[in-house]
């Protein structure tokens, strides 16, 4: 566990510096001119979309070459996005800087093939939900930060944020380089080619290859046919990409529908932010691994599905205060269960040659649902109104418990 401890460090400080950015960049966008798209889209939606591109790459690179190297590689890549977001005064120039840092955040296959690489089976949904909490602890503590930075300027802005964000990300790259161990023993390693192999010719058992020998590209299946030769691991990334797609519209379009229906300031809908990440932790690291044990990681899932379409009902109905407050516990501590419990059962689905691969693809699917949903949540809102885009929200997360509850895992 000392070594999770570290990971969740390094995670803990990258995911603050991301959640310092959150909260102001859609107001930013707006004052740059973003069109009712652009406003939910350019933020989370840009970043997951070059985050969705990046991930599988990213996991099959730590497959093959270990996951510290790409870890290390991709947080100095943070630190470069997070200085160009500071200094960016367009709005072109606002949406290139956050797809760079979508790119680098591609890292979390290998981050999360890292936790399952130093657990075994029966601690494996206890310890990916003590790492997925540091992205709940850092996403609580980021927004507060980001809420009152954001606004020291008078207005809406992004430099004093960004410039914080590039101070811990360097501080994460610093813990990753010189006190994180890799955890991908090199005979496990799955590398692009195959050693000692000429092209159409095989080298037989204790045959030394010529120096000079050209290798061939080793045989591997790509992510499509990884999902294919899994009925069980195509459901549960189909599950999954329904309430990512849910929670992407929640977290969007809450900044719009916080000021507007309640006149939250920007330091308001930071403390709910805030709340709402303190909660998803909970259930990820206190949580998840005693009820996972208890229920099983499948029921779990589901459970955890019915709480986020719940939230999301009480978003479209909030009234008041109380309501709102209601809306963000139960929200949040069902989206802080249901990531661990169905990541659990999706890494039993892989062996250790292949983990980095098959978590690329389930992390992808997540960056998929992040994309769609600040996509439709910008024009749903602003032309239907404010609870169009929860009331669809919760459709879709309907949808995904229905998958989640046909889905004969391996562990149940």
């Amino acid at each position: 566990m000392k070594k999770l401890g570290v990971l969740w460090l390094v995670v803990f400080i990258s995911l603050t510096g991301f959640g310092i950015t959150t909260i102001p960049f859609p107001f930013v966008a707006e004052v740059l001119g973003a069109s009712d798209f652009w406003k939910t889209f350019g933020g989370s939606g840009v970043f997951s979309l070059f985050q969705l591109i990046a991930t599988p790459i990213w996991g099959r690179f730590s497959d093959a070459y270990g996951r510290k190297p790409i870890l290390v590689l991709s947080t100095a890549g943070t630190i470069l996005s997070f200085v160009w977001l500071a200094y960016a005064s367009t709005l072109e120039s606002l949406l290139v800087a956050r797809a760079f840092g979508g790119i680098m955040s591609g890292n979390l296959a290998a981050a999360f093939a890292y936790t399952t690489d130093v657990t075994d089976a029966s601690d494996r949904a206890k310890g990916l939900g003590i790492v997925a909490s540091a992205f709940g602890v850092g996403f609580a503590v980021g927004p507060v930060i980001g809420g009152f930075l954001g606004t020291i300027d008078g207005v809406p802005s992004m430099y004093w944020p960004a410039l914080a964000s590039a101070a811990l990300s360097a501080f994460a790259f610093v813990g990753t380089l010189f006190f994180l161990p890799e955890s991908l023993p090199a005979d496990l390693r799955k590398p692009f080619v195959r050693k000692g192999e000429r092209v159409g010719e095989a080298v037989a058992p204790g045959e030394v290859a010529c120096s000079n020998a050209v290798t061939a590209p080793a045989v591997r299946r790509s992510p499509l046919e990884v999902l294919r030769s899994r009925p069980v691991l195509l459901g549960l990334v189909s599950a999954s990409l329904f309430i990512a797609i849910a929670s992407g519209v929640m977290q969007s379009v809450f900044q719009f529908w916080g000021r507007d229906l309640f006149n939250y300031s920007l330091r308001d809908i930071g403390v709910h932010f805030m709340v709402f990440a303190l909660l998803s932790a909970v259930g990820q690291a206190g949580l998840v691994g005693p009820l996972a044990k208890r229920f099983g990681e499948k029921n779990l899932a589901i459970t955890a599905g019915i709480g986020v379409t719940a939230g999301l009902v009480l978003f479209a109905t909030a009234q008041n205060d109380t309501m709102v407050w209601m809306a963000i516990c139960i929200f949040g501590l069902a989206n802080g269960l249901f990531l661990p419990a169905i990541t659990s059962l999706v890494s039993f689905e892989a062996d250790a040659r292949s983990r980095g691969t098959v978590m690329g693809v389930f992390n992808a699917s997540s960056s998929a649902g992040r994309i769609v949903g600040p996509a439709l949540s910008g024009p749903i809102y602003f032309k239907l109104g404010p609870a169009a885009p929860f009331l669809m929200s919760a459709a879709l997360a309907v949808l995904g418990v229905l998958l989640l509850s046909r889905v004969s895992a391996k562990v149940s």
